[in-house]
């Protein structure tokens, strides 16, 4: 291995592929879905019986790079048992990954049964320490690199004792501490009594795999016949009272597990489970106690890979285990699993095409163990609708009443923490699994760290859904340039949401829902009066005019009036603690300094000033023209006027300014209720 340059698979044609690719997850073994379409958006799949499926993402399209990038390689010979037994094409290549949730994504022969050989030595392990504890193991098996062959006839001086159980003389050391009665048919005095070991580990491997595995009879027969070497070492540990019974029994039954056939998925679901601690992806069901997935994994990460363990390490940089059957199995504690299948062989015994493929998908998903600490949340926060936390726009009745139908079509995801390999799958997953949904909000200022392949795995999500009609909004710094020129950037989650709410509307709410101009009598404060109290007020308003950008109130400033929005837009904001806009408050951590929140967005029909005629007569937030506008001005110095000439009115007006306020305090508390209920 240590010949090979480092992998770099950035240049492969992604869509130029021919293989079978399957998005697919396995919830109850059920038959599993499958491609039938393939394209630059999301794949069409059809599900016969099971939940829902694995959709296509940027991760889907990685893997097909890197098998198709290795698919040409040939070195390497197929072990000495496959060409013995047939059946095995040298030429058979699968990916599986499946995640630490369940997911399981694979491309080429991930269907393709073979013999687990040496990666049971693993969960052998695993299933000794499990019956017969940890001193009792200990005492029988070291767990030290050997520096040696697989199959070396190597025992500790004075002890006996192998130097880990990841080598052939460990492994049959470790099946002696399984529980259950010897299964060996050779052996006369081998009667079973209840269940076997054979049943024991056949049984414990289906578990962590999730289905019935099986011996395959055949591959045992040839492990028999030429296994005098195991033999050997079974016989030379009975003479250090290693193992207490007959070398033959407990040969037989190391033979059996290592002729177990598994598929490249199975491996991968079995890697999955080694990266929860022991809980199985799917069922949730602890298989393996925390403790003893600690031990094995330890133990894979110095001696997994033969006498090639530790350039492994270096490159690689993961726990995983090897077999002579062409598989190699890969953990990510806390992310994932994955396996690859490919027969032909180094001069290690190792996959030739799999100890290439899995450096690739090292580099490229940033996984070596030695990059840095992990973070162990989901990076998915919470997701909701957009109408859950609205953009604070004051919307005309109809228009309101379209968001209401259809504000399930907007959604917004918050996510956090670093993006590392697991973290950005499920978060690509996520976006590429929502259904009828024209736009989504993807709030990513809790995120820490990007590394490359969250970069450009978010950047081909958001050309994927534009591609299918969808928007892709982020939540960001505009500086970091997280997810390319595919996707508008804004500074602020209300800014966002305001934009998925116009996109919503002008495919959903047809035409006349926004009000460009009104008359002074159709705004709030005194569309409820008569028409002639209306019309009197009209005549005591000054008519206003704003450019764009123009500040009209400033917050503190004295109070200077009540304004009657007719054409353009405003913005109200505030620096005060604790006002109720989404900038600086517990959903936005990232925010510092004096900036500003922004309250509301207010429209023809709407007024603004009325708060400044309580408390200390100041205004609580400052209104800037978003475009240019035109109001109608009712002047401290007419209220005063009104209240001494036509006191009945002046009542009027103060009681519609009171419902008006009223309704504007509910709608604002409303909001941020939302936002304090979403920022969790």
């Amino acid at each position: 291995m240590s010949a090979l340059p480092p992998v770099d698979v950035t240049g492969v044609d992604v869509m130029a592929v021919a293989n079978p690719l399957r998005c697919r997850s396995w919830p109850d073994r059920a038959v599993p879905s499958r491609v039938v379409g393939r394209g630059p958006g999301p794949w069409t799949c059809e599900t016969r019986g099971m939940a829902e499926p694995t959709p296509h993402t940027p991760l889907t399209d990685l893997l097909v790079r890197v098998h198709d990038h290795f698919l040409p390689h040939t070195e390497g010979e197929v072990a000495a048992f496959a060409q013995a037994v047939g059946g095995v094409d040298a030429d058979d290549f699968g990916l599986a990954l499946t995640t630490v949730d369940g997911h399981t994504y694979s491309v080429g022969q991930d269907e393709r049964s073979f013999a687990i050989q040496s990666i049971s030595k693993a969960f052998t392990y695993a299933i000794a320490l499990t019956d017969s504890g940890f001193e009792a193991v200990d005492a029988v098996i070291d767990v030290e690199p050997s520096g040696e062959a697989f199959n070396e006839i190597s025992l500790q001086e004075g002890t006996g004792r192998p130097s880990n159980a990841l080598i052939n003389a460990g492994a049959i050391a470790a099946t002696s501490l399984v529980a259950g009665s010897s299964s060996n048919p050779h052996d006369e005095g081998s009667v079973a009594r209840g269940d076997t070991r054979r049943d024991r580990l056949v049984r414990g491997y289906s578990r962590m795999a999730g289905r019935a595995l099986e011996v395959d009879e055949e591959v045992l027969a040839f492990e028999r016949e030429d296994g005098d070497r195991n033999l050997a070492l079974a016989h030379l540990m009975r003479s250090f009272d290693l193992v207490t019974e007959a070398p033959e029994a407990v040969a037989d039954d190391y033979f059996a597990a290592c002729s177990i056939l598994v598929t490249v998925r199975d491996l991968s679901m079995m890697a999955a489970l080694l990266a929860t601690g022991g809980v199985h992806p799917q069922t949730g069901e602890r298989v393996l106690d925390e403790a003893v997935v600690e031990r094995v994994l330890g133990v894979m990460s110095t001696c997994g890979m033969y006498d090639d363990a530790g350039e492994w390490m270096v490159r690689v940089g993961l726990p995983a285990k090897s077999g002579v059957g062409g598989g190699i199995l890969v953990v990510v504690p806390g992310q994932a699993g994955f396996a690859v299948y490919s027969p032909r062989l180094d001069r290690h015994g190792n996959s030739e095409r799999g100890v290439l493929a899995c450096e690739a998908l090292s580099a490229q998903l940033d996984l070596h163990l030695m990059h840095g600490v992990r973070e162990p949340h989901s990076a998915v926060r919470v997701t909701y609708p957009v109408t859950a936390v609205p953009s604070g726009v004051r919307r005309p009745p109809a228009a309101a009443t379209v968001l209401e139908r259809v504000g399930h079509r907007g959604r917004v995801i918050e996510v956090q923490g670093a993006l590392t390999f697991g973290a950005a799958e499920s978060v690509m997953r996520e976006l590429c699994s929502l259904q009828e949904v024209d736009a989504v909000l993807l709030d990513v200022r809790r995120v820490t760290v990007v590394p490359q392949f969250a970069r450009e795995g978010l950047a081909a999500v958001a050309r994927g859904m534009a591609d299918a009609g969808r928007v892709l909004v982020l939540v960001d710094d505009p500086d970091r340039g997280l997810a390319g020129d595919a996707v508008r950037v804004v500074a602020r989650r209300r800014v966002g949401v305001e934009a998925v709410e116009n996109l919503l509307l002008e495919r959903h709410g047809g035409p006349g829902l926004d009000l460009e101009e009104v008359e002074v009598g159709d705004v709030g404060v005194v569309s409820t009066l008569d028409a002639a109290d209306a019309k009197a007020l009209h005549a005591r308003m000054e008519s206003r005019h704003y450019a764009a950008g123009e500040v009209v109130i400033r917050e503190g400033d004295p109070f200077v009036g009540i304004h009657l929005i007719t054409s353009g837009t405003v913005e109200t904001t505030s620096g005060a603690a604790g006002a109720a806009g989404d900038e600086q408050d517990v959903a936005d951590p990232t925010t510092r300094g004096p900036e500003l929140r922004r309250l509301a967005v207010l429209g023809p029909g709407h007024s603004f000033g009325e708060f400044g005629l309580v408390g200390d007569g100041r205004h609580a937030a400052t209104v800037t023209a978003r475009e240019e506008l035109q109001t109608w001005l009712l002047s401290p110095e007419v209220l005063r006027q009104l209240e001494v000439e036509d006191s009945g009115l002046a009542l009027r007006l103060w009681q519609a300014i009171t419902r008006e306020a009223f309704t504007r305090v509910r709608a604002q508390m409303e909001e941020l209720a939302a936002a304090a209920a979403h920022a969790g």
